[in-house]
């Protein structure tokens, strides 16, 4: 039996009948194998975050393929993503392959090409994560090779330092903001096709000298650069050998800024395997790691194109957005690969810019609230749930082996009118790997204009299989994508002022207390988790601020009353030191949910702003959300 997804909606009753699809019917049926129940009313449970990002290796964006990139690029935009990160491939020819060009005496630096790709990301609402690597042909070591020179460290790490700090100085006197600055590529991976290592030729301890000269770099050209490294390709090997820990042990001696470790993953056993041992490791060095986040920077379920580019691979991606949505110590996962490989994985088809079905799965996602709302009942069929002031979202999907029916209740419905849409993936739905035609979302049916606080709908889920109700209320905007800027800092769409960097705390490592500042919402996020005691903590870094900008605190989930709640803002000068510092605390009374807090103030001179928000024992399932407006 061919897989189906067949949703009955209590709208009214209508009956369609395809061919070698099962009935899609609008009735209610309270007899169904279980109930799942969605409250848009209640908050409950860890946010949405959109740390759900893209990867595509270097040479996707070049030579022949670079037209068909610019064709592509909008999809970027619909899709939601915050970021897509990038290896430069200097040396190689890849997209930062005219930088570093001549000598180490004279070297050259072109950033045409680099330049126009970056363009296309903001224009599509998208940050750059820019991997800083391969040896540039300036640096080349021609005494430790016949071929492959960039796989070799640089001849010169002082000078490799000075590119690292070119290229940040260049992208900060234009005023474009870079998600992330990555120092390496994998550089432990060993390819067995070719007996050697595939992007590193170096020892480690030269590794460790390529990140340190780097990041002095960059920090040097940026000092809101968010940095990190080690890329790993196989974490759990260089975790038992040894070399993670000389790595941290290396940082942490020297003095060496660090925000995030990074590695990779395509086995679908593994990721929480590693992100475990990342946790474990940094746990090692008491508090010296407490705000050094993790990035799983290449992922997917599976490494097989035949898999990735049809409906077989989103329940296991499911069962991933359940990990990462637990996971706060992950603070971005870029999904491979955007435009295709070398090896055939990725969302579109890059020949012809069609759609997969993982792609969107991931727009489903992306395009969800943060906050999360209440779900219960979800025995066979799991799935979470969220709403914001103008739209909601449930996203659910069918583990088991068999078909499953439910009945689907959504309560609480805050909206006057509004419109529903019901889309699915499966063997039929969203799905051009398998059955080609058109890559469009498969809409399975839709509603305008609906009103009412609650409906009902029977959902039938095939084996393996997605589907995606979206709720819009009729009054609703376009809806929100992350900020991006032009290069003399002027807002291309979105947002309120510029995001330079988020970091994050994590006083203990195996619990979910979380912080995160939304790009799409503008809006600041911390809690408890399941701790009831202890600090959660985060922060983020704002420029091209506007006179007039102002925090508006309020409790998302619990009552406030226990614990404490404080927010400082920090006014920092070209130096980035503190020249002016107020602080907001609940227990004072200068912090009241729901009354603004001015962000600007009469000791403000102009530069960057700090906002920190923190909870202190407040109890588990505790939130505090804080809007910030003009």
């Amino acid at each position: 039996m061919k897989k189906k997804i067949a949703l009955c909606l209590i709208l009214t009753l209508v009956m369609v009948c395809v061919n070698g699809c099962a009935d899609i019917g609008l009735f209610e049926d309270p007899d169904a194998e279980e109930t799942i129940c969605v409250d848009l009313s209640v908050h409950a449970g860890m946010p949405l975050f959109k740390r759900q990002n893209v990867f595509s290796p270097s040479h996707s964006f070049v030579g022949d393929m670079a037209a068909e990139f610019v064709r592509d690029a909008h999809l970027l935009k619909e899709m939601y993503t915050e970021n897509q990160r990038v290896d430069l491939f200097m040396g190689n020819g890849g997209i930062g392959g005219s930088i570093g060009l001549g000598t180490a005496d004279r070297i050259q630096y072109n950033y045409m090409a680099l330049d126009a790709a970056l363009k296309q990301f903001y224009k599509n609402g998208v940050l750059p994560y820019i991997c800083f690597f391969a040896t540039p042909k300036a640096l080349y070591d021609k005494s430790a090779a016949m071929t492959n020179y960039w796989k070799y460290p640089p001849v010169d790490m002082e000078l490799w330092g000075e590119v690292c700090g070119k290229i940040t100085t260049h992208y900060r006197d234009l005023g474009w903001p870079l998600a992330a600055y990555e120092i390496w590529n994998e550089p432990d991976w060993f390819d067995r096709s070719v007996n050697a290592k595939a992007f590193y030729c170096g020892t480690w301890e030269e590794y460790i000298e390529i990140y340190r000269y780097a990041v002095n770099g960059i920090r040097e050209a940026n000092p809101y650069a968010s940095v990190g490294g080690l890329s790993l390709a196989t974490f759990s090997d260089e975790y038992m050998n040894g070399d993670v820990d000389r790595f941290l042990t290396y940082v942490r001696d020297n003095g060496l800024p660090l925000d995030f470790i990074s590695y990779h993953c395509y086995v679908p056993d593994n990721y929480p395997e590693y992100t475990s041992q990342a946790n474990r490791a940094l746990s090692g060095y008491g508090d010296a790691f407490d705000s050094v986040g993790l990035h799983l920077n290449e992922f997917h379920v599976s490494g097989s194109t035949s898999t990735t580019s049809t409906e077989k691979c989103v329940s296991g991606m499911m069962d991933a957005l359940m990990y990462f949505i637990e996971t706060p110590q992950i603070t971005s996962v870029n999904w491979a690969c955007f435009r295709e490989s070398s090896e055939g994985i990725g969302m579109i088809n890059s020949r012809n810019g069609k759609r997969y079905a993982a792609y969107h799965l991931l727009s489903f996602y992306n395009r969800m609230p943060v906050g999360r709302v209440q779900m219960e009942g979800t025995h066979y069929i799991r799935g979470f749930a969220s709403a914001d002031d103008d739209r909601a979202g449930a996203l659910l999907y069918n583990r088991t082996w068999k078909d499953r029916e439910s009945n689907i209740v959504i309560k609480g419905i805050p909206y006057e009118t509004y419109d529903i849409t019901v889309y699915g993936i499966d063997e039929n739905n969203s799905n051009y790997g398998r059955n080609g035609g058109s890559d469009e979302a498969g809409v399975i049916w839709e509603k305008k204009g609906a009103s009412g606080s609650g409906q009902s709908f029977k959902l039938m889920l095939s084996s393996g299989s997605v589907a995606f109700v979206e709720i819009v209320s009729c009054e609703a905007g376009e809806h929100g994508i992350p900020t991006v800027y032009d290069g003399t800092g002027n807002v291309l769409q979105g947002g309120v002022a510029t995001v330079l960097k988020r970091e994050y705390y994590f006083e203990d490592r195996e619990s979910t207390m979380f912080s995160e500042f939304d790009l799409a919402s503008f809006s600041a996020w911390v809690g408890m988790g399941n701790r009831d005691t202890g600090v959660s903590r985060g922060s983020v870094y704002l420029e091209n601020v506007p006179d007039t900008l102002a925090a508006c605190p309020g409790m998302y989930e619990g009552e406030a009353g226990r614990g404490e709640y404080r927010i400082t803002i920090e006014y920092l000068d070209g130096n980035a030191q503190a020249y002016a510092v107020h602080r907001y605390t609940a227990g004072d009374g200068s912090l009241c949910f729901g009354t603004d807090i001015p962000v600007i103030s009469e000791d403000w001179q102009g530069g960057v702003v700090r906002i920190t928000y923190e909870m202190k024992d407040c109890g588990s399932n505790h939130t505090m959300r804080i809007c910030f407006t003009k």
